[in-house]
């Protein structure tokens, strides 16, 4: 096959997971480890990985180096290991069953495209991951070559040539991360195939593996000592040493149906989405095409192959062994992949962006065991059922590749909403005083993001140049941190907040309390106007309101706060949301002419709030620069797109500025149809 297996993996690559990165960002951890490299170079990483995977520096330190602070980078680099893994796998299935190039291509097919796995585009993360399996795969095909050498006569330097490097990456991949540990139950049987060809006895050949075996099983015993006994367990614990009461029979049957999602319910991916789920018409057009043509091009890929294999010049006809060893590795593969993960009683979610990574330690051997199962299908009937195969293989292939063009997408989705959202607070909050806690609710419209990496983005954004290992900002996920490092909602308590190197220390007196509900606009709240919230405002929140400080925003400052704009997308055109976040920092000053004259701008856009409640300020504007009927027509538009709701608002809000403005001003105005209309009903409001 030379190099044409190789560029099929290329291009497959590309298809499934490239098409996008042009517009994909950092996210999750992506962006702790940016920042880290923006405040510290390279040179920081040692400190940042030492509290869980303190032997993983070398490869974020590598790539830092190289690829800079630019995001792209990272993905196509991400890409290129991720293809190298496919490449290193279908290698050593070639050395593992040489006579069934086919099969071998079934095999690392469904590896590429495998869609129980939903973390691609979180690329300085998983350049690591992907570094990692790379080095493990080598250390088989490394120490399959040694066995193969060692058949030979005088050919003990020639096996040692192999067996270091192998033995120095399976060393520095289970250093790096544990993930993969579980291989090593397969590496007995890949070592018991490789001897096959110098045709000895069982016991020698058994003899023959364990010595081969030996340095790897010292290694990893080696790596198991540290990591248990010395390094210990400093994040995740090992299950049932908790203090919650552990159920052995509820924790054998999550880790059942967790297998059972991760290697057979995966697949319902492939099946194309017939609905536009909420995309534009246009990429779920594109989406549909790519399936199509990845389709085709897969099933002519296979259909060459086996007029190749049926010529006599690529193959030979599929043997019986093939399916009994491909499906033994498989299960047995299959069997451990887990155990790193469950044994720490980590959830394998194949729904989660973040937990359907350790699906990565099943992607080769579940690959492997349908492989098997197709080949033994094979040979049930032979013709059209060996051209179903095909078929269903191609299918499952092209149907997968439009599932990862598909969570490409999302991920696209979420890094505008993300750039909105810190284009939004900087126009808000121009500046912020150092030593300030957010506290932001639940962001469903940024599920890729952790209240982590909203602290790297607010301290890159606010306090660009620090280099200290004291933090100036934090984020706080309400839901999350309240009763842990948010000790309580009562004031003068202090907060404590560690990220790995980097520490933040502040107190409840210096909370500001910021919500954000795309497709409504960013908030700044306090306990002034709790009436005037969303009416989907998270009651969990209120009792946060009232220790929030909006003076904690410094709001004319000498150079205002911008976002990483290498990073981000300058802002192209004036948005209702940022003419609504002018406009309420200009209320909080005091500036009601800004903020009328920022309504008639806004109110004049074709984009126009999506959130009622946005409109009070720009009624209260209107209000006390005396234009009463422009706050009239804006208080009724208010009132009828909210069917009522905050009526008894407007009736509080219009008696407000009667009592200051005097009764000549409510005589002059005539101001009593208007407390007929909003005071004389009972609103829902509280």
């Amino acid at each position: 096959m030379g190099f044409l297996v190789p560029i099929i993996l290329l291009v497959l690559c590309v298809l499934a997971y490239g098409l996008l990165i042009p517009t994909l960002g950092y996210y999750w951890d992506d962006w702790p480890y940016a920042w880290i490299n923006h405040m510290y170079g390279p040179s920081g990483y040692p400190d940042f990985v030492a509290l869980d995977r303190p032997h993983s520096a070398w490869i974020f330190m590598l790539v830092t180096a190289v690829l800079g602070e630019q995001p792209l980078g990272y993905h196509i680099s991400s890409l290129l290991l991720f293809w190298l893994c496919a490449v290193l796998f279908w290698v050593l299935l070639r050395l593992l069953w040489p006579d069934h190039p086919q099969e071998t291509l079934w095999a690392v097919l469904l590896f590429t495209i495998y869609p129980g796995f939903l973390g691609h585009p979180q690329a300085i993360i998983y350049n690591h991951h992907f570094a990692a399996m790379a080095l493990y795969l080598f250390s088989f095909i490394g120490m399959f070559r040694a066995i193969q050498v060692s058949g030979e006569q005088g050919t003990f330097l020639r096996s040692a040539a192999w067996h270091l490097p192998a033995l120095a990456a399976l060393v520095l991949s289970q250093f790096t991360i544990e993930y993969f540990l579980g291989w090593e139950a397969v590496r007995p049987l890949a070592a018991w195939i490789a001897l096959k060809p110098q045709k000895l006895d069982p016991n020698r050949r058994a003899g023959r593996a364990i010595l081969h075996l030996y340095p790897y099983g010292l290694a990893t015993l080696g790596f198991l000592v540290w990591r248990v006994f010395i390094f210990q367990f400093p994040t995740y614990q090992p299950v049932g040493t908790g203090t919650a009461e552990f159920s052995l029979l509820d924790w054998l049957s999550r880790t059942f149906t967790q297998f059972l999602e991760a290697v057979f319910a995966a697949w319902n991916r492939a099946v194309p989405q017939l609905s536009s789920g909420g995309f534009s018409r246009l990429f779920w057009i594109t989406y549909l095409v790519l399936i199509a043509s990845t389709t085709v091009l897969v099933l002519i890929a296979l259909l060459l192959l086996r007029r190749r294999a049926e010529n006599g010049t690529g193959g030979t006809e599929p043997t019986s062994h093939f399916s009994r060893q491909a499906g033994l590795l498989g299960l047995v593969g299959l069997a451990f992949a887990g155990w790193p993960f469950w044994l720490t009683d980590l959830t394998i979610n194949i729904r989660s962006p973040f937990n359907s990574r350790f699906t990565m330690a099943f992607m080769p051997w579940i690959a492997l065991f349908f492989t098997a199962f197709l080949h033994w299908f094979s040979r049930i009937r032979s013709g059209w059922v060996r051209v179903l195969n095909l078929v269903l293989i191609a299918l499952v292939v092209g149907g997968s590749a439009g599932y990862q063009y598909w969570n490409a997408n999302f991920y696209r989705n979420e890094w505008l909403v993300t750039q909105r959202y810190f284009q939004q607070m900087v126009r808000r909050i121009p500046d912020l005083a150092p030593g300030t806690t957010l506290v932001i609710n639940d962001l469903r419209a940024l599920s890729l993001y952790q209240d982590d990496s909203l602290t790297a983005i607010l301290n890159w954004t606010f306090d660009p140049e620090n280099t200290d290992r004291e933090m100036a900002y934090m984020v706080h996920y309400l839901s999350v941190r309240l009763g842990r490092q948010l000790p309580a909602l009562a004031p003068g308590l202090p907060i404590d907040h560690q990220i790995r190197s980097q520490h933040f220390s502040g107190s409840t007196d210096q909370l500001l309390v910021v919500y954000y509900q795309p497709p409504g606009c960013l908030r700044v709240l306090d306990y002034a106007h709790p009436d005037r919230l969303a009416e989907d405002f998270p009651g969990g929140m209120l009792p946060a309101l009232p220790l929030s400080k909006p003076g904690l925003i410094i709001t004319d400052p000498a150079a205002p706060a911008v976002p990483p704009l290498h990073l981000f997308e300058e802002t192209g055109s004036e948005t209702w949301c940022l003419y609504f976040e002018q406009a309420d920092l200009a209320a909080q000053q005091g500036d009601w002419a800004l903020v009328a004259n920022l309504g008639d701008e806004a109110l004049e856009l074709d984009d126009q709030s999506n959130e009622v409640s946005e409109l009070f300020v720009f009624v209260e504007g209107y209000l006390r620069m005396g234009r009463m009927g422009r706050a009239k027509d804006l208080s009724e538009t208010l009132s009828v797109q909210s069917d009522g709701y905050y009526d008894a608002v407007f009736c509080g809000l219009w008696q407000e500025l009667a009592v200051e403005l005097g009764e000549d001003f409510s005589r002059d105005f005539g101001l009593a149809p208007i407390f007929e209309r909003y005071c004389s009903t009972t609103s829902p409001c509280p």
